[in-house]
């Protein structure tokens, strides 16, 4: 189980979170913005180092309001150096090595460290990837929520959500319509925003790089796996072409992994249960009171008296017929999550 170690600040209106977590396979350092809207922005990087730490409070916009975290976080990390080193420097190192063991683990660190170890054994060195990962909504924007998990990009990242470019990601317009590979560079560019992200993608060493599309069933999550090219050394973008039926599976194994991993997250967090679950699932189906009434074996009046109004809570949303919507903004209806609480 993962150790983690979270602080919570706002700016404006805005509520930040900065949160280091620690397993076998090493540490990640997460940070997530919620907008007033309930937009959530996450991104989360590997720490291989101190410098890691010092880059990304240093690229961190909301840095002042977060300074007292990052200075917990580097204390943190720095006591996770020390027990190390008392144990003789040895860490226990989970053998996760392949894409099938993807779907074995529900930590975030060791879903790093596979991810890299993977790209490292198919010629990635030194890895650098980008997952970004998009819940889609009826919203104005189409966007719910988002995920950028990353090795060696957090500053990148930092500006990426500073600049607001995940409201207009060329590589997520690329993925919503197109299930093969691309090379970064034959993507279109169709805006002078999606000009300048590239620009920054391209600076950070993705210039030659390559986008692995993946959605889930339901096509409500999509994602790109971006890979960079072994320092734009030439016939990088050959090597990649080579490997690309492997990003391709490895993208769609994450996809369903952070839909999976997004929809038990929204489930603690609003305490749902098994049949809080199960009736928004039917209300997502356009069921009425009667039919959810009589699957449940309990009256209508039971179900407008006591099962809506507990559900309408939870969501916080202002009627039940906000709940289906809302549940699949949060993730909760994706991929056949059951709630751990129960009925």
């Amino acid at each position: 189980m993962d150790l983690e170690f979270v602080e919570t600040a706002w700016a404006a209106k805005e509520r930040l979170r900065l949160s280091l977590m620690a397993g076998p396979d090493g540490q990640l350092i997460e940070r997530q913005l919620v907008q007033p809207d309930g937009m959530c922005i996450t991104i989360s990087t590997r720490i291989r180092s101190s410098n890691d730490l010092t880059e990304a409070f240093e690229s961190d916009p909301h840095r002042d309001a977060l300074r007292a975290a990052y200075r917990r976080t580097f204390e943190y990390h720095d006591r996770l150096l020390r027990e190390n080193t008392e144990r003789g420097g040895k860490t226990l190192q989970v053998s996760m090595n392949t894409i099938d063991s993807i779907s074995t683990t529900r930590s975030e660190p060791t879903l790093a460290r596979v991810v890299s170890t993977l790209l490292v054994r198919h010629g990635q060195l030194p890895a650098k990837y980008i997952f970004a990962s998009y819940q889609l909504s009826n919203r104005e924007q189409g966007i719910s929520w988002c995920h950028f998990m990353s090795e060696g990009c957090f500053s990148l990242l930092q500006k990426f959500v500073q600049r607001r470019w995940y409201m207009n990601d060329l590589f997520l317009e690329y993925a919503r319509s197109n299930s093969a590979p691309s090379p970064s560079d034959q993507i279109e560019i169709r805006s002078p925003g999606q000009l300048q992200a590239f620009d920054a993608f391209a600076q950070a060493g993705f210039a030659a790089g390559m986008v692995s599309p993946a959605r889930t069933a339901g096509e409500s999550f999509v994602a790109y796996l971006l890979v960079a090219g072994v320092n734009d050394a030439e016939g990088s973008t050959e090597l990649m072409l080579g490997w690309r039926n492997t990003l391709r599976v490895l993208a769609a194994e994450l996809v369903e992994w952070r839909a999976a991993a997004r929809a038990r997250s929204a489930t603690h967090e609003y305490k749902l249960s098994e049949r809080d679950i199960e009736v928004l699932q039917m209300l997502s189906r356009g069921m009425a009171a009667v039919p959810i009434a009589q699957a449940l074996k309990l009256s209508p009046n039971q179900v407008h008296r006591r099962i809506y109004p507990d559900i309408v809570e939870k969501l916080r949303v202002r009627h039940i017929s906000e709940a289906a919507q809302a549940a699949r903004d949060l993730g909760v209806l994706s991929g056949g999550i059951r709630a751990e609480s129960s009925r």
